[in-house]
């Protein structure tokens, strides 16, 4: 180091310490002063700001904090750009930005003429009033700086891929040739397909242990039906016709509100009262039709007018967290597939 330089840095540095004032505090009151005296190194250390993290991160011992600050950002901002995208659901990609279309018609007193002609020619999208369509176009150049950071922090640290994630589970999940998703790889858009199969498989790992754990805790419902997959063929020929498969998919849910899973063992119970059982230990409750009826219209008669109802056992509000099962090649419409459902 130069010794003029040095001498001055050592100059400032006893500047701060005579004053008690770490460079982080200096430089955050110096962002915050609207002084005019100050105004000339606000606006240096504004333009300078982004050779300072340059400089930050080229360091070693802070290239790391530097990297995570980084990608915490892009995550904060990939998670603005995802809620102002899906906010209403009826929005498509289409919708987002580039548009430059202007409601005229809210500006001139002949648009209600115009819409009120007849058309029997195409029929073209609304135009959109300047708001709409700064606040689209906005939203559209976040999405392009969240791109372009992510694919700067990807090439700089393989960590660093939270969109890229995102992006190659959704080509896995829609079927995108791997060619495709090769050329995106290159690019800096999506994981590698080695990286999407080790997601996919970690996953499936994870969900089955978390099945099994459901499944040993006795607080888990299952959920299943069948569903029917039409595969057509462009020609069809005896070697190779259409396909119809049936198939079955299933679901775990968790039973809110149970602490103790021995309340769940009510099976002897029913089956002790069960008409079926040759030998039951109780006599079971015989209802007679004629006054369940009776009651039925005892009771709508006497209820006071409409109003809100009063909870009796009232179920919380909760989120359910489901586990999707592997979908089966089991017919479940058919008693077979019933029982070859339980099995499985």
């Amino acid at each position: 180091m130069d010794r003029e330089i040095w001498q001055k840095l050592n100059n400032i540095l006893q500047c701060f310490e005579v004053n008690n004032m770490t460079i982080s505090e200096f430089v955050e009151q110096l962002l915050q002063s609207t002084e005019e005296a100050h105004a000339s190194a606000k606006n240096n250390l504004v333009q300078k700001g982004s050779e300072i993290c340059t400089h930050l991160y080229q360091y070693p011992n802070t290239h790391t904090s530097m990297s995570f600050w980084a990608y915490g950002i892009v995550s904060t901002a990939n998670d603005i750009v995802m809620a102002e995208v899906f906010a209403d659901a009826e929005r498509d990609l289409g919708e987002i930005g580039g548009d430059d279309g202007v409601d005229e018609s809210t500006m001139s007193d002949t648009g209600d003429e115009q819409r009120n002609k007849p058309n029997n020619s195409h029929k073209r999208p609304p135009k959109r009033s300047h708001a709409q369509v700064e606040a689209r176009n906005m939203t559209l150049q976040i999405i392009k700086a969240v791109v372009c950071i992510s694919i700067i922090l990807q090439s700089s640290n393989e960590r660093c891929n939270y969109l890229q994630g995102l992006l190659g589970i959704f080509f896995h999940s829609t079927s995108v040739p791997q060619k495709v998703i090769d050329v995106l790889a290159h690019a800096g858009l999506s994981m590698s397909i080695t990286s999407i199969h080790n997601a996919i498989h970690s996953m499936s790992k994870e969900i089955a242990a978390n099945i099994k754990q459901g499944i040993r805790s006795l607080k888990v419902s299952f959920a299943y039906d069948n569903f029917d997959i039409d595969f057509k063929t462009l020609e069809p020929t005896i070697g190779h016709c259409l396909t119809f498969v049936s198939a079955t998919s299933a679901t775990s849910l968790p039973l809110v509100g149970i602490d103790n899973p021995d309340v769940l063992r009510c099976s002897a119970a029913l089956w002790a009262t069960d008409s079926c059982n040759p030998a039951p230990s109780t006599t079971a409750v015989e209802i007679d039709e004629f006054d369940m009826l009776k009651h039925h219209i005892n009771d709508t008669y006497s209820r006071p007018k409409p109003g809100e109802p009063e909870s009796v056992l009232q179920i919380p509000v909760t989120k359910t967290d489901q586990i999707p099962f592997r979908s089966m090649k089991i017919k479940q419409s058919t008693a077979d597939g019933n029982m070859s459902l339980n099995k499985n």
